[in-house]
């Protein structure tokens, strides 16, 4: 069995960069329908917060949140990023055991892009505010920097008290 690695030549490094740093944990992205006490917990992080320097505007970040096993709300803002695009005009290519590599087939392009699609739904759109059920089931990434924020609120002080970029490999 020949052990494969899909690569695409991109114009934008930075773009394939950020997609490969990407590791998603969450299963889904089955949110709630907002509640009214969602909503408002929502838009008081949201008018409080102080993104990190290094950080983008707040629209420009999928803003998610959850509460934590501990009462804490848990938000993570990720800036979503383009999926990479394969197709003829940029090329795709599979890299075999021998380092020599091949043209992807129509099926692996289509693969591709499925799952390019799936992981750009499981981050979000940028401006847009979700609430998740479960904690476990928002955006997660092993590096990122400040395309990545985590955020942790006290609703009983009503108090933000952590606000950080996540680090980068």
């Amino acid at each position: 069995m020949l052990a494969i690695a899909i690569t695409l030549r991109l114009r934008h490094h930075a773009v394939m960069k950020a997609i490969s740093a990407i590791l998603v944990l969450a299963a889904g992205t089955a949110c709630s329908a907002q509640s009214s006490e969602q909503a408002t917990i929502m838009r008081a992080i949201e008018a409080a917060v102080v993104l990190p320097e290094g950080a983008g505007a707040l629209d420009e970040y999928s803003r998610n949140y959850a509460l934590g096993p501990d009462g804490k709300i848990l938000a993570v803002y990720v800036s979503p990023s383009e999926p990479p695009i394969a197709n003829a005009e940029y090329g795709c290519e599979v890299m075999l055991e021998d380092l020599e590599s091949r043209p992807c087939t129509e099926e692996e392009v289509a693969e591709l892009v499925r799952d390019n699609e799936a992981s750009a739904e499981r981050m979000g759109k940028a401006g847009q505010s979700r609430w998740f059920d479960n904690y476990g089931e928002m955006p997660r990434v092993l590096d990122g920097g400040c395309g990545f924020i985590e955020i942790v609120y006290d609703p009983q002080t009503r108090r933000i008290e952590r606000a950080e970029c996540n680090g980068e490999a």
